[in-house]
C-alpha cells in the first residue's frame, strides 16, 4: 500500500503535468503570492530587467510581431464596438423608453459613459503598454493578483464569446438571400460565420487583420450612408407621412417612468458602445503603443459616438413609432424603405448588416486568442505550454480552438427562445462589472502614495467620479424590479446579472482550489518560477514544493 508521502508525490506529479508544462529547471525563483510582476520582470513601461531564472523559454514560439499601425488599431475598436446593434438595438431601447426624446437622451448619455470608460482604459494603456487588457490592470490594482487573474479566465474563455453576433450574422444572410430563417439553418450558419473568423485569422493572420481593416470601412460607410438617408427624411423627401417625432411638442410624449425601463434601455445603448477596450488587449502587437493608443481610442470614440447618435437621429426622422414598435426587421430596412421604397438599397442592407456582424466576429477571434494566450503565459490555463504557443502560423491556435469550441456550445446547447436569447446575450452585464472594478483599482492607485502610478494621459477626477457613478447604476438597476415584476422576457429579470456574476464566481473557487485549498489538504507550497520577456510580459510556472514539517 502506497504511504502518504507517496500518494501527495503522485499527485504533486499529475499536477505539475497539467498546469506547470513541460519547461525545466533548476531552482525555483519566488512563492506565487509575492506582487512582483511588474517589480522583477517587466515596468509598467514595457520594459524588462535582466535576471536569472530556470525557464528555458523562445520568444519565436510564444510572441507575436508589432505589425498594428493607427489604422489597424482604430479597425480593431471600431469592429468590435459597431456589430449588428446599431442596426437593431435601437428598436428595444424606443420600446423601453417609450419616447424618441429620451431615447436619443439615452444614447447621448451612452456615448459620454463609454467614452469616460475609454478614458481610463487610455490612461492605463498609457502606463502599461502590453497585451492582456483588463487582465493587467486588474492584476496591478489589487492582491492576490492572481485571484483577480483567474477571475478573468472565466471571463474570457466563457462571456466573451461571438454567439451572439454569428446568429445575427446568419440571421441577415438568410434575410438578403430571401430564404426562411429556421433554427438549426440559423445555427449551422453561425457556426459557418465563426469557423470562417477564426480560420482565417489561423492560418493567414495578415489576411485576417486586412479583412478586419476593410469591413471597419464598410461599417463606418453604411452608418454614414443612414445618416445622409435621416437627412433626406428631415428635408421631406418621404414616401410615407413625416412621423414629427423630433418635433418639441412630440418628441418626449410616452416617456417611460421605469427605473427597471429606463435602467435597462441605458444597458442596452452601452452595450452597442462596448468594445473600446479591444486596442487595449493586444497592445503588445502594436507599433509605438503608447502613442498609437493614444490616437485610435479617442479617433475610433469619437467617429463611433458621432455615427450612433445621428443614425438614431435619421431613424426617428424617417420612422414612425408605430414602425418602430412592429417592426421584425432592422430598423434602417425600414428607413430605406420609406426614403427609397422597396429598392435594392433595402434588399442590400441585411446584406451590410451581416458583413458588420461579421467584422464583430473577427475582431473578437483575434482579441479574445490573445489575452487566453497571455493568461497561459501566466501559467493559470490547463496545459500552459500548449496554449501560448503561436505555432506554426504565428498565431495562438490552441486558443482559438478553444475560443471556437466554446462558441459552438453557446450556439447550439441553449433551446430556441428565450433561453438561448438569454445565454448568446450574458457578455454585457460582467463587462460592466470588471471596468467597475478597474476604475475603482485607479482611484486606489492615485490616491495611495507607495503606488507612485504615474501615467503621460491623466483622466480628469470629474470624469473618474462620473464614469464609477454610472458604472454603479448600471450594475444596480437590473436587480431593480419593473412594475410588473417581469422583464420583457419569460424568464426572472435578474436572471442574466446573477448567472453572469456566477460565472466569474467560478474563478474564485477556481483560485481557491488550486493555489489555497489544495496546497494547504496536501501539504505542499507552489513557488513561481519566471522569465521576463522582451514586450514587457512574462512566462510565469507553479512548481509544487513539499512544506517543510
Amino acid at each position: 500500500m502506497a504511504t502518504d508521502d507517496e500518494i501527495v508525490l503522485r499527485l504533486a506529479r499529475a499536477y505539475t503535468s497539467l498546469f506547470a508544462g513541460e519547461m525545466r529547471g533548476e531552482n525555483s525563483a519566488r512563492h506565487v503570492e509575492r506582487p512582483t510582476i511588474d517589480h522583477n520582470f517587466g515596468s509598467d513601461d514595457g520594459s524588462t530587467s535582466s535576471h536569472n531564472t530556470s525557464l528555458h523559454v523562445r520568444e519565436a514560439h510564444i510572441l507575436q510581431e508589432r505589425r498594428i499601425g493607427i489604422l489597424g488599431a482604430i479597425s480593431l475598436i471600431v469592429n468590435k464596438i459597431v456589430g449588428a446593434g446599431i442596426f437593431s438595438t435601437p428598436t428595444s431601447i424606443f420600446k423601453l423608453a417609450g419616447s424618441p426624446g429620451l431615447s436619443l437622451v439615452l444614447w447621448v448619455i451612452a456615448g459620454i459613459i463609454s467614452t469616460c470608460g475609454a478614458m481610463v482604459l487610455l490612461e492605463f494603456g498609457s502606463r502599461i503598454p502590453r497585451s492582456g487588457g483588463m487582465k493587467v490592470y486588474l492584476e496591478r490594482c489589487y492582491s492576490p493578483k492572481l485571484l483577480m487573474t483567474c477571475v478573468y479566465l472565466f471571463y474570457c474563455a466563457i462571456l466573451q464569446t461571438s454567439a451572439s453576433n454569428a446568429i445575427t450574422a446568419s440571421s441577415y444572410i438568410l434575410k438578403a438571400a430571401a430564404v426562411d430563417s429556421m433554427t438549426w439553418k440559423l445555427r449551422g450558419l453561425a457556426i459557418g460565420a465563426v469557423s470562417f473568423a477564426v480560420g482565417i485569422h489561423t492560418v493567414a493572420p495578415r489576411l485576417g487583420r486586412g479583412l478586419q481593416d476593410s469591413l471597419s470601412i464598410v461599417k463606418l460607410l453604411t452608418l454614414f450612408f443612414i445618416v445622409c438617408t435621416g437627412f433626406a427624411a428631415l428635408g421631406g423627401h418621404l414616401r410615407v407621412p413625416n412621423p414629427h417625432n423630433l418635433s418639441a411638442s412630440t418628441s418626449f410624449q410616452g416617456t417611460s417612468n421605469s427605473g427597471y425601463n429606463i435602467g435597462t434601455a441605458l444597458l442596452d445603448a452601452i452595450f452597442s458602445f462596448q468594445g473600446y477596450d479591444n486596442l487595449n488587449a493586444v497592445l503588445s502587437e502594436v507599433k509605438n503603443p503608447q502613442r498609437t493608443l493614444r490616437i485610435a481610442l479617442p479617433t475610433a470614440m469619437g467617429l463611433v459616438t458621432v455615427l450612433y447618435v445621428l443614425a438614431n437621429i435619421a431613424y426617428f426622422a424617417g420612422v414612425s413609432r408605430e414602425e418602430f414598435l412592429s417592426s421584425d426587421l432592422t430598423i434602417a430596412a425600414s428607413l430605406f424603405d420609406n426614403v427609397f421604397g422597396h429598392s435594392a438599397a433595402v434588399k442590400a442592407l441585411p446584406a451590410l448588416v451581416a458583413i458588420s456582424a461579421i467584422g464583430h466576429l473577427l475582431s473578437v477571434a483575434f482579441t479574445v486568442s490573445r489575452v487566453l494566450q497571455e493568461l497561459a503565459k501566466d501559467g493559470i490555463t490547463p496545459f500552459p505550454d500548449i496554449v501560448m504557443q503561436n505555432r506554426p502560423f504565428k498565431t495562438p491556435i490552441c486558443v482559438l480552438a478553444i475560443h471556437l469550441i466554446i462558441t459552438f456550445i453557446l450556439i447550439c446547447a441553449p433551446p430556441a427562445g428565450d433561453a438561448f436569447d438569454f445565454v448568446v446575450g450574458l457578455g454585457t452585464y460582467p463587462t460592466v462589472f470588471l471596468l467597475t472594478f478597474v476604475t475603482i483599482g485607479l482611484i486606489k492607485l492615485r490616491v495611495s502614495k507607495d503606488e507612485g502610478f504615474q501615467s503621460k494621459f491623466r483622466v480628469p477626477w470629474a470624469i473618474l467620479v462620473f464614469y464609477l457613478a454610472s458604472n454603479i447604476f448600471l450594475l444596480v438597476m437590473p436587480f431593480v424590479p419593473p412594475a410588473n415584476g417581469k422583464g420583457s422576457t419569460s424568464l426572472p429579470y435578474y436572471l442574466s446579472p446573477v448567472v453572469a456574476l456566477a460565472i466569474l464566481a467560478l474563478g474564485v473557487v477556481y483560485y481557491t482550489l488550486r493555489f489555497v485549498a489544495l496546497p494547504w489538504v496536501f501539504g505542499y507550497e507552489l513557488e513561481s518560477v519566471a522569465v521576463g520577456l522582451s514586450d514587457g510580459s512574462q512566462v510565469s510556472r507553479y512548481k509544487i514544493k513539499r512544506s517543510a514539517t
